[in-house]
């Protein structure tokens, strides 16, 4: 069961705009980049600096399509706002045929460039992985180059607990992970499974939940409830591009 869809619903459509001014912003850095070259060289094609502009945008493109996806929104913002950014592109070129295609991703655990798993195994993971491609051919000369792209937002929780009775101290550790390695996270939600109507209860932050954060990914996070054995909490977290994963584990009793 997924906890929090009602408020996450309102989070998707507040970053489908987000993702658009990112994406306004970053087209205008290229169109004013490609404009000032284009001035000084105007028989100038297509070079490494302008392919680096062409990557980033991609990757922006991507970390905020997920970031839609992730808080409940539309998976098919991905293949727009990439072929939005693809026709950007294609309109700021200058002297000579430019064309940036891609490719979603198809293969296990991927589907359309996408893959979000939030299990009950203490593992989630938001991700998009994407294959570009770029040609230009101009007067002077042919430029083209191939690259893949992955954005990854997971987390990983262990999580024990104590008490005989139905108050129980916990203590969950999470890491949080991009695709580079351990990351840092912009926000983290407790929930734990009221075991009498099967609803996720949030804890009451930070009154009643105390957060260790190691500066290295790592949390240490311990919080009181009222629950029978097993102990099941779920965390939310939102990595510093607002990328939303959740995972679940039932806690070891000690």
């Amino acid at each position: 069961m997924k906890v929090g869809q009602g408020n996450r619903g309102k989070s998707g459509q507040a970053l489908i705009v987000t993702a658009l001014i990112i994406t306004l912003l970053l087209l205008s850095a290229v169109y004013y980049v490609l404009e000032t070259e284009k001035s000084a060289v105007q028989t100038q094609s297509l070079n490494d600096s302008d392919f680096s502009i062409a990557k980033l945008g991609s990757r922006n493109a991507m970390i905020s399509s997920l970031a839609n996806i992730s808080n409940y929104g539309v998976t098919d913002v991905l293949t727009e706002d990439l072929n939005r950014f693809s026709s950007e592109l294609l309109t700021v070129a200058y002297g000579q045929e430019s064309d940036l295609s891609f490719t979603t991703f198809n293969s296990t655990p991927y589907e359309n460039g996408i893959w979000i798993s939030w299990g009950q195994n203490g593992s989630g993971i938001s991700s998009t992985y994407v294959n570009f491609s770029i040609n230009s051919s101009g007067p002077r000369e042919n430029y083209h180059a191939e690259y893949a792209i992955n954005v990854t937002a997971s987390l990983h929780i262990e999580g024990v607990c104590t008490g005989d009775g139905e108050e129980k101290t916990v203590n969950v550790t999470c890491t949080v992970y991009d695709e580079n390695g351990p990351a840092l996270a912009n926000k983290i939600n407790m929930f734990y499974l009221n075991q009498t109507d099967g609803s996720w209860l949030r804890v009451d932050s930070p009154n009643n939940m105390t957060v260790l954060d190691f500066g290295n990914g790592s949390y240490s996070i311990s919080f009181n409830a009222y629950s029978q054995q097993p102990v099941e909490v779920s965390a939310q977290i939102q990595d510093m591009r607002n990328i939303f994963a959740v995972a679940n584990v039932t806690c070891t009793q000690i």
